[in-house]
């Protein structure tokens, strides 16, 4: 069931969607936990595919039982008075800024509207176990009112002002039916921070709030995914530079907090670079309102596909950091930063805490083996 008014949007040119949505995260994407739940169709391509990190492809020639192959969500011809619509699983719950909706490469076979409708789950067992039926009837509220698409183009949508409920789930709805490549819900995430203040906890993660502010080079993966859980499957959800030529380069992404914290520890995690992990990492830090950079990790040596973990020197923990610069001399992929800290000092280590624990890989100390 649904509410048919919805909030105001604007559209957003191509070349602005990266600046008009610099501070915000893709709440919705693959990498992040996003799922599709449930569907009305997938005919011609797998709904999942929306919600792939990367951008879409191309594939001329190439034929699948259905007919040609797409890299999107493609449903079966209908042109009837229904439409198809997909649930999506936030990878984070959060308050949605606006949409990103890429047709790239549907050129006769596009969805001409579409609309996006928010649910908040305060269960996640009962999300987990409810039909597309009970889906399909719950309050959905709208986000993205039907807004026209053209073929093989990116669009753009800004909410005048970002929603004030922090959503679990969306409704996408393709009006009556078609392809789309790419769907990205730009928000801020419902932070999560430990109850109490002093409890250590990774200041960095995006789970926290935190997000890529500036960065110098994503050529290969953007510095966002190493605000990611987990120690990630291979190179593509880490962040990797193009190979520099220069004498004295350097890349550099930085990282603002959620909540500014003190930081106790920092790890740097290097899984799946074996070839390609930065020489040496520099992390800077900075407190609320100023440009001075205070040193927290200073040209820290780096090895292949591995943990690495640094204690911060005590009056360095007592600096409130904002936020903090990570500098690889001169290049390279990281896989994640872990910024250990606390809301307020003391900070006290709750039971269970992955401060300082290494979560060994299978092939950790073989892959070298393997390689020669």
């Amino acid at each position: 069931m649904t509410n048919t008014t919805g909030p105001v949007n604007t559209i957003v040119p191509v070349d602005k969607i990266a600046s008009t949505f610099k501070d915000n995260i893709d709440l919705a994407v693959a990498t992040r936990g996003g799922k599709v739940l449930t569907f009305t169709d997938e005919w011609f391509a797998d709904c999942a595919n929306l919600l792939t990190a990367t951008a879409p492809i191309s594939a001329p020639g190439r034929f699948v039982p259905t007919g040609a192959w797409y890299d999107g969500w493609e449903t079966r011809r209908h042109n009837a008075p229904n439409y198809d619509w997909c649930v999506i699983q936030l990878g984070y719950p959060g308050n949605i800024a606006g949409f990103e909706i890429d047709t790239s490469y549907f050129t006769g076979n596009h969805s001409p509207f579409v609309s996006v409708e928010g649910y908040t789950e305060t269960s996640p067992a009962k999300a987990a176990s409810r039909t597309h039926e009970e889906w399909a009837q719950v309050a959905w509220t709208p986000v993205l009112t039907k807004v026209a698409l053209n073929p093989n183009s990116r669009h753009g949508f800004k909410l005048e002002q970002p929603t004030a409920e922090a959503y679990t789930h969306v409704r996408f709805c393709m009006y009556p039916d078609g392809g789309v490549a790419r769907l990205r819900v730009y928000g801020n995430v419902h932070q999560v921070h430990p109850e109490n203040k002093h409890e250590i906890y990774d200041l960095a993660s995006a789970a926290a709030g935190s997000i890529i502010t500036d960065l110098s080079d994503a050529h290969y993966g953007h510095p966002s995914n190493m605000l990611l859980p987990g120690r990630g499957h291979d190179m593509s959800d880490g962040w990797e530079t193009k190979r520099s030529r220069s004498p004295g380069h350097v890349d550099f992404a930085t990282i603002k907090f959620g909540q500014p914290g003190h930081i106790t520890d920092i790890e740097v995690d290097t899984a799946h670079y074996m070839g390609n992990p930065p020489k040496a990492v520099t992390i800077e830090g900075y407190e609320i309102g100023s440009e001075q950079p205070i040193v927290l990790l200073s040209e820290a040596p780096m090895t292949p596909h591995r943990q690495h973990f640094f204690k911060v020197p005590v009056e360095l923990t007592e600096k409130r950091i904002a936020q903090i610069k990570v500098i690889m001399i001169p290049d390279g992929g990281i896989k994640r930063i872990r910024a250990w800290g606390a809301a307020q000092l003391p900070a006290v280590q709750p039971e269970g805490s992955l401060v300082g624990v290494r979560q060994e890989l299978p092939d950790e100390h073989t892959w070298n083996i393997k390689k020669n």
